[in-house]
């Protein structure tokens, strides 16, 4: 590994030192994609991109989706989305709430990576909050892992966090389609580490477990990865990039009041 890298607060992500993204090459790209594979969220400060080298940038690491439930920026650049927090807003953060992993309400063609780069940053406000799926299987109790090792989570997009959902999309004129439901497996493997797929905004039901257990187990998990061992808020400056893989990172965005908030969004298959 030839990029310099610090892993985050509570070995969650990790921040890559001294690159500059509009000169990309493809063995750095490869690099960046295997540090994500290995700490799940990468840092990036102080970049600077324009829409043109940004989108590009995503293109580096796979391939960019138009998000099902927000419009691009324009014709050009499809798959950046805005998302904007303004200083009259009162209603939650787009996000906010819920622990999550995005699109878990999608089957097998969901995207796997989300990135947002800070294009407004309000002082004081708008950390997101990380949770390591990889930190919160190790640590889970041998008895909970033997009785979630098949199991099968109900993921819907009408789950707990469509709230806020509802909310943003009446603000930007969009209407909501139907509600979209998928099932996964809450233990999944990336390079050979495990790591729970649980998004309690999304989670509704555990099957491929004792009926009993059932209940139980979703209320369990839900706790476990909002423990504070596996979480870092990450404190947004200027320019800043973070790219995420949502099959083991999961977050949400902390509570903004009474300022302005500008984020540009890429998600990645």
């Amino acid at each position: 590994m030839n990029l310099s890298i610090t892993p985050g607060i509570n070995n969650v992500g990790a921040y890559i030192n001294d690159i500059d993204l509009k000169i990309l090459n493809k063995e750095q790209a490869k690099e960046i994609k295997n540090i994500l594979n290995q700490f799940g969220v990468v840092f990036i400060k102080k970049q600077n991109l324009d829409p043109e080298s940004y989108q590009k940038f995503a293109k580096d690491i796979g391939q960019p989706v138009v998000y099902p439930r927000l419009r691009g920026l324009d014709i050009k650049f499809p798959f950046i989305n805005v998302i904007e927090r303004k200083p009259s807003d009162k209603n939650l953060s787009f996000g906010s709430s819920w622990l999550h992993q995005d699109t878990s309400y999608l089957a097998n063609d969901r995207p796997r990576y989300t990135m947002l780069m800070g294009i407004e940053i309000p002082s004081g406000q708008g950390n997101t909050i990380f949770s390591s799926g990889f930190n919160a299987y190790e640590k889970l109790p041998q008895d909970i892992k033997d009785k979630i090792k098949s199991a099968t989570g109900v993921f819907s997009s009408a789950g707990p966090i469509a709230v806020t959902r509802l909310e943003r999309e009446k603000e930007m004129g969009i209407k909501s389609s139907e509600s979209m439901e998928a099932e996964h497996p809450i233990v999944k493997t990336v390079k050979g580490k495990k790591t729970l797929y649980v998004s309690p905004g999304h989670l509704i039901k555990i099957k491929n477990v004792k009926e009993e257990d059932a209940e139980y187990l979703k209320d369990y998990l839900i706790k476990h990865v909002n423990k504070e061992e596996f979480i870092f808020s990450y404190e947004w400056s200027k320019n800043d990039i973070c790219l995420w893989d949502n099959l083991s990172i999961l977050h949400m965005a902390s509570e903004i009041k009474n300022c302005k908030r500008v984020m540009h969004r890429i998600t990645i298959k």
